[in-house]
């Protein structure tokens, strides 16, 4: 009977052991194909997402588009801060040329964790350079960022940039995007 009972054990182990084998390798299939569906979603979503709009204002002569605004912390924000790069499409909709940097300087609304509202300004071309110095990974179209900042924007050209850096609190909420001189303003998505 012995000898029966550890058959019988040798026979369940076996089939255990197989079960055990089978889970794995289905495990690891199931695994292996959720991963492949995941990254090609996710580069799907990015081809897409690209050129996403946030928040887009317009007039008879501009069409000003905000893609997005990535979080940049840098040790030469103000203690509490944080900046943000803009990334902008320029389009001068009209038939004459634009003193694009003079005439459209882009502004922020900002709430704090209170509710108060803020307008910040343009902070400077400085945090735009140290953000794509520290993101080597990250190009910018210089072209199109010169042109961004001319006196001479041509009519009916478009130019996409790393335009603008902005510094706000942390814990601020970003409500609106605009061009304060024009009073221009969008809510931002």
């Amino acid at each position: 009977m012995r000898e029966q009972d550890q058959l019988i054990k040798l026979k369940l182990k076996g089939i255990i052991l197989k079960h055990t084998e089978a889970k794995k390798e289905f495990n690891m299939k199931t695994y292996l194909v959720i991963f492949l569906l995941l990254s090609v979603t996710s580069q799907t979503n990015y081809s897409q997402n690209k050129n996403a709009v946030i928040s887009e204002v317009k007039n008879n002569e501009v069409k000003i588009k905000l893609h997005k605004l990535i979080e940049f912390n840098d040790s030469k924000a103000k203690d509490g801060n944080k900046f943000l790069i803009a990334d902008i499409t320029i389009e001068n909709i009209s038939d004459k040329k634009i003193n694009m940097g003079a005439e459209y300087t882009m502004s922020i609304t900002i709430k704090d964790d209170k509710g108060n509202e803020y307008r910040s300004g343009l902070k400077g071309e400085g945090i735009v350079s140290t953000f794509l110095t520290k993101n080597e990974n990250i190009e910018q179209n210089q072209k199109d960022h010169t042109l961004a900042f001319s006196d001479n924007f041509p009519p009916k050209t478009k130019a996409r940039s790393f335009l603008c850096g902005f510094e706000v609190p942390k814990d601020a909420k970003i409500v609106s995007f605009g061009v304060k001189k024009k009073n221009l303003w969008s809510n931002v998505k």
